[in-house]
């Protein structure tokens, strides 16, 4: 019973997010072959699927019928699959605190420039 249980979860699944759901259509494409074959009984398996699935620029009549046969069309496979991971924090706690002395760091507060320090690259070019 978990078996058969198993295997129809697991179907069940691959059919709704992948591309197997086009295996169902199989019955459609045996009818549509025979459609073909009524018509013309000279056409064999393999040139009623190079027909189908290699000519994709020849529009035939029954164009919507060969829009139903299996892998023909991506209509069904909308689903997106998004992983996500969570990250769990390790919240790390100090066992000392720090103590930040701002009277060790040099803060640049004595130091003064001449205001014509940068100023003679901005004169013109002098004639000699």
């Amino acid at each position: 019973m978990k078996k058969l249980l198993s295997i129809i979860l697991i179907s069940a699944y691959l059919i709704s997010t992948t591309e197997l759901y086009q295996v169902l259509k199989i019955p459609l494409l045996a009818e549509h072959f025979m459609e073909h074959k009524n018509l013309n009984q000279g056409t064999t398996i393999w040139d009623f699927l190079i027909m189908h699935y290699t000519n994709n620029d020849i529009i035939y009549a029954d164009h919507d019928k060969d829009m139903q046969l299996p892998f023909k069309s991506h209509d069904g496979s909308i689903h997106n699959i998004i992983l996500t991971f969570i990250h769990n924090p390790v919240i790390q706690t100090l066992t000392r605190p720090v103590v930040i002395d701002l009277n060790e760091y040099n803060l640049l507060e004595n130091i003064s420039f001449n205001s014509t320090y940068l100023s003679n690259i901005w004169q013109p070019p002098k004639q000699v």
